[in-house]
This record gives structure tokens, C-alpha cells and sequence, in this order.
């Protein structure tokens, strides 16, 4: 605690105001850093980019250590732009991970070619890096058990092929046994609360197209890799591991990123993709960011209220539309909204962790007062 209080002195005001906010939230008995993995798309949106920008703001501060960030979608230079923001808040040593499937290969190019122009990188595509799954095996093996918070902010191909996967050089457990002994959370923004069917379009990580087939489980391979990795990976995650699910209507109502035009210098590169993808001074729906805060800090009672614990998420494989069906089977799912009210003091929250200098800048960077609402 002492340790703890003496890191706490040396971070930037506004950081420590935020940093009390979130841990008083999450009613946590200890502050040792949560250890994540964060298995992301980031490619078509930016929210993806202050989902990574965020947490590498809160690994800065020691709350968290960041074991990995994998790549789910078949994007090459997708793992590129992750590895942009690594260089960016000095965190190269994260280990990177990537899909490398064809799923993805036609989604447009929104800004990370433009990103990885701009900015330099050690690592430049997917050849660079080993498969996904095979850095979830290696890193969850390493860990304690019952430690690790995963934060599921893209298509599922990655946690399904994990789940798919077979004892190994890194672990003589399948990847649903790994899963169930080291992991202790999962957050996954995918679906529509309580059901997707009456809107008539699926969510886009639970539903997004791309003519690219894939079998997770079915007997007849789907045109949709993300529905079908995603009912895959829904219904045979294990019961015992709380899963929060953040839906498509919970992310709408707290848009950020717009500061980071007037806070953050040219050279910073979240401030750039959000500029690319959305304009000067402009917000984003924030999917993402809150789902990484619920990954590393819990359902966060202050500001979410937890729906569902006596049911399951149900995922059609073919189309990727979800429902929140009753069960008696005993599990740990749960789909969050926002407190009344709450959705504003979130987006402070989120962007005032953008708003953060890297750590190696800190000396140089001056406090100011944080204007945060209640």
C-alpha cells in the first residue's frame, strides 16, 4: 500500500482523480496492476484505438500490465497500427499476436493506412508476429491461476480458435481448460440488449459480412466467420468465468475522443487516427473503451447496472443476431447498460485517460484541474 501511494504521488493530477474514481468503482481489495489481455479488430473504427490508448494510459499509471494484444480480424496492417501506439506510450515489449485468416482482407481502410504513413513502428503487418492463438497459449500459461481479464473488443475468431485449440509445447491443457484455470473476467463488446431480431441487423462483431467461410462447430460452413466464431465461442465459453457483454445501445450513449484535438499534440497517434476517421474535433461512439474498462475493473456498480444473470447470451451462427434467453444451467453471463445519469461521468472518464501524456513525458507536462461531473 505504501509502494502504492508513493506511485500514486508521482502521477499527473487529473490521473489520480480518475484513477479514484475507477477504483472506487470496481471495490477491489487489493491495487496489485490486473494483468489483460486485450483481442481487438482495430481496423474499420477508432473506438478500437482509444479502447488500446486508454489502457496503455492505465499501464502507465501501474494499474494494469498488459500481457498481450491480439489482432482478430485478417486486416495485415491491423497489428501494424497496434504496434504504432505500443512505440507510442514506449510499451514495444507487449507481446502481438494476429488472425491471419482471409476474414476481414475486404473490410475498407478507414485510417490505418494513412496511421502507419504517419507514424514509425517495429512491427509493420501479420507476417510479423506469430499467430494469435498461439500468444494466448503462451501467455495464459504463464500466469497464475484465476488472474488474467480478458477484454474481447472485435470479432470472436481469436477466443474461438483458442477455445478449438489442443494441449501444447506451452501447456498439456486444452484452450477451454487454460481458459477456466488462469482466467478470472471477460469483457465483450458483441450483440444487442436484450435481443438484436427486432432491430433486423446484427451487431457488427456478432454479425458483420465477409463471404469468407468458416466452421466453428457448425455442420455446414457460414458465409459470417464473426457469427460464427462468435456463437461458438458464446456458448462454449466456460459457465464459470463472469462475462459481461457490452452491448451496440450501451456504447452509443458515451462518445469521446474530440478532446484529444485540443489535448494532444500532432505527434500523438490515437489523436491522429481519430482525425483521420472522424474529423477535427469530433467524438466517436465509445464500444470499446468502455468494454476495457469493464474488462479490467469489473461491472463497476457507481455507473453500470448488470441485467441477465439468471439467463444466456444466444448467438445464431448463421447471421449473428443475439438474444438474452432465460437458463437454469447456472452460469456467469450478465449484459450491462449504464446507471442514469452515469454515461457522462464514463466519457470524462475515457477521455480524460486520452488526454494523458505517456509516462516517459510526464516530468514535463503540468497538472490541471479535472472538471468531472457527478
Amino acid at each position: 500500500q505504501d509502494l502504492h501511494m508513493r506511485r500514486m504521488f508521482r502521477l499527473p493530477l487529473l490521473l489520480v482523480v480518475v484513477l479514484g474514481q475507477l477504483a472506487g468503482a470496481s471495490r477491489r481489495k487489493d491495487r496489485k496492476p490486473v494483468r489483460v489481455i486485450i483481442d481487438t479488430d482495430l481496423s474499420i473504427d477508432c473506438d478500437d484505438v482509444a479502447a488500446l490508448c486508454i489502457a496503455h494510459a492505465l499501464m502507465d499509471a501501474g494499474e494494469i500490465e498488459i500481457l498481450a494484444i491480439l489482432h482478430n480480424a485478417g486486416v495485415p496492417q491491423g497489428v501494424g497500427a497496434v504496434s504504432v501506439l505500443n512505440h507510442y506510450y514506449d510499451h514495444d515489449d507487449i507481446p502481438l499476436g494476429a488472425y491471419k485468416g482471409k476474414f476481414g482482407l475486404m473490410f475498407p481502410d478507414m485510417y490505418v493506412g494513412k496511421l502507419m504513413e504517419q507514424f514509425d513502428s517495429p512491427i509493420r503487418n501479420f507476417s510479423q508476429v506469430p499467430d494469435a492463438v498461439e500468444v494466448y497459449r503462451r501467455v495464459l500459461a504463464a500466469q497464475p491461476d484465476n488472474s488474467v481479464a480478458i477484454a474481447s473488443i472485435g470479432f470472436m475468431t481469436n477466443l474461438a480458435d483458442l477455445l478449438n485449440s489442443k494441449p501444447d509445447n506451452f501447456s498439456d491443457l486444452t484452450g477451454s481448460e487454460l481458459i477456466e484455470k488462469k482466467v478470472s473476467r471477460i469483457g465483450v463488446m458483441g450483440g444487442k440488449y436484450p435481443d438484436s431480431w427486432a432491430s433486423k441487423i446484427p451487431e457488427w462483431n456478432f454479425g458483420a459480412p465477409g463471404f469468407t467461410k468458416c466452421d466453428y462447430g457448425l455442420t455446414k460452413k457460414s458465409h459470417r466467420c464473426s457469427s460464427s466464431s462468435a456463437n461458438f465461442t458464446v456458448e462454449n465459453l466456460p459457465k464459470s468465468i463472469p462475462t459481461f457483454f457490452s452491448g451496440f445501445e450501451l456504447g452509443k450513449k458515451i462518445s469521446t475522443g474530440a478532446k484529444m484535438s485540443t489535448c494532444q499534440p500532432e505527434s500523438n497517434p490515437c489523436r491522429a487516427a481519430y482525425i483521420i476517421r472522424q474529423g477535427y474535433n469530433k467524438t466517436r461512439f465509445s464500444w470499446d473503451p468502455e468494454t476495457v474498462l469493464v474488462s479490467i475493473f469489473g461491472a463497476m456498480e457507481e455507473y453500470f447496472e448488470t441485467h441477465g444473470t439468471e439467463g444466456v447470451n444466444s448467438v445464431d451462427p448463421l447471421t449473428g443476431h443475439n438474444r438474452w434467453i432465460s437458463s437454469s444451467e447456472g452460469n456467469e453471463q450478465s449484459y450491462l447498460s449504464a446507471k442514469e445519469g452515469k454515461a457522462g461521468v464514463i466519457a470524462d472518464m475515457i477521455d480524460e485517460l486520452l488526454c494523458q501524456d505517456p509516462r516517459a513525458h510526464w516530468e514535463m507536462s503540468s497538472p490541471t484541474k479535472l472538471n468531472v461531473k457527478n
